[in-house]
């Protein structure tokens, strides 16, 4: 049997990465672009997702709606509980100004190699040490007039430079406010006048069926502002990707390395999604996932607020999955864990009575609690069965003190 990492703290032991899923389908990747096209591609015109729109030059047009509001005008035709119904030309107008590519820049570090007759380990360098280079792209969504942008974690992840790129094509160095791995979502901050900020919509009101337009940087900045339309194909998907459990919305809106912190709008030209993953495998097309917005919503206060994500409870371990319960790897020095005596080697088997041999299952006992409550850990140590009370402590990571 495998054998895979559980840890509640900052400090994580590296494992080969897991992916669980309920069906069939095998692989899924995060829409991160870290190559771009050559030449440049010209797209065509986009469809209106189901939506019946009159041309520009067409004589305006009464529609009453389920609402039953009665609207004028030759684009917009429906309006529905109070909002106009858009179709995938307004959207792309409306939101092309809110949506940006992210560069993700590092430090070249220099290589060593050996060589075998002269026994010696030799260093390398190309291009020149310290150079800037990209290492990955992806998209953001602009969130604040005054310069917040939402993306995907795993887009600037071990960053060094972050660059904004604008739909007008003018590039912004950018902060990293706060960056969450368990969501997979980042907050960055760009210093730059008259920016124009996403509505941000509900995705809890989202239907199966409803219109979905993709719009990112697909395959890199020679691509972007790229629009993409659909509809959402299912709501609040379950999926457990690298250990981390989402819920996501998703779509056949076509999504591809790159897309990663788009945005998904509805049919209002509200953002309900942020597109994260796709499904790749042969023979599969239409499959891609995004962050659903209302779950993201609070995440994102909390990242432009504090700068990581308050009130999650940690243990202070770090443990591996078996058949019998998780066996403590390593402990937090100063944590709730070491406080309460909690040694390397001790298996843990029950938390707050319930059986626990996997990290789903301790983690959904462990974050029905606030920072200062207790959590009691059933262990077997040197063959005796213990209780252990541990005090739950805030999760902070350590780079926000």
């Amino acid at each position: 049997m495998r054998r895979y990492p559980y840890t509640d703290s900052t400090e994580i032991i590296k494992y080969e990465p897991k992916i669980k899923k309920e069906s069939k389908l095998k692989k899924f990747i995060p829409c991160l672009m870290s190559a771009v096209l050559a030449s440049v591609i010209t797209a065509g015109a986009v469809g209106v997702g189901g939506y019946y729109f009159l041309k520009d030059n067409a004589a305006p047009a009464i529609v009453e709606s389920q609402s039953g509001s009665i609207e004028s005008g030759a684009s917009t035709l429906v309006s529905y509980n109070g909002k106009n119904v858009m179709t995938v030309n307004e959207i792309a107008k409306k939101l092309g100004p809110s949506c940006v590519g992210i560069i993700n820049k590092a430090k070249v570090q220099p290589q060593k190699y050996y060589d075998p007759f002269s026994g010696r380990y030799y260093y390398y360098q190309n291009p020149a040490d310290g150079d800037m280079v990209e290492q990955g792209s992806g998209s953001g969504i602009i969130i604040s007039e005054d310069g917040y942008i939402v993306t995907n974690q795993h887009v600037i992840a071990d960053a060094t430079e972050i660059v904004v790129i604008l739909n007008t094509g003018t590039e912004y160095k950018a902060t990293l406010v706060g960056a969450d791995e368990r969501s997979d979502l980042a907050v960055l901050k760009i210093d730059a006048p008259g920016l124009t900020a996403a509505t941000l919509g509900d995705s809890s009101a989202v239907e199966v069926g409803d219109l979905a337009v993709a719009i990112g940087n697909p395959l890199g900045q020679e691509l972007a502002g790229t629009v993409t339309s659909g509809v959402i194909s299912a709501v609040n998907r379950k999926m457990t990707v690298d250990n981390r459990s989402y819920n996501l919305i998703q779509t056949d809106a076509a999504i591809n390395p790159g897309n990663s912190g788009g945005a998904l709008v509805n049919q209002y030209g509200e953002v309900i999604g942020i597109n994260s993953i796709k499904m790749s495998q042969e023979g599969v097309e239409g499959i891609g996932f995004a962050i659903a917005i209302s779950e993201a919503k609070p995440i994102i206060d909390d990242l432009m607020n504090e700068g990581y994500v308050s009130g999650r409870t940690l243990i202070g371990i770090t443990a591996t999955e078996s058949r019998n319960g998780l066996t403590v790897y390593s402990v937090t020095q100063g944590s709730g864990a070491e406080q309460a005596g909690i040694r390397e080697g001790d298996l843990i088997v029950k938390a707050d009575g319930k059986v626990v041999n996997t990290v789903d299952a301790l983690n959904e006992i462990k974050e029905t609690k606030s920072p200062g409550e207790y959590i009691t850990l059933t262990i077997i140590r040197n063959g005796e069965l213990t209780d252990v009370q541990v005090q739950l402590h805030e999760d902070i990571p350590q780079n926000n003190g």
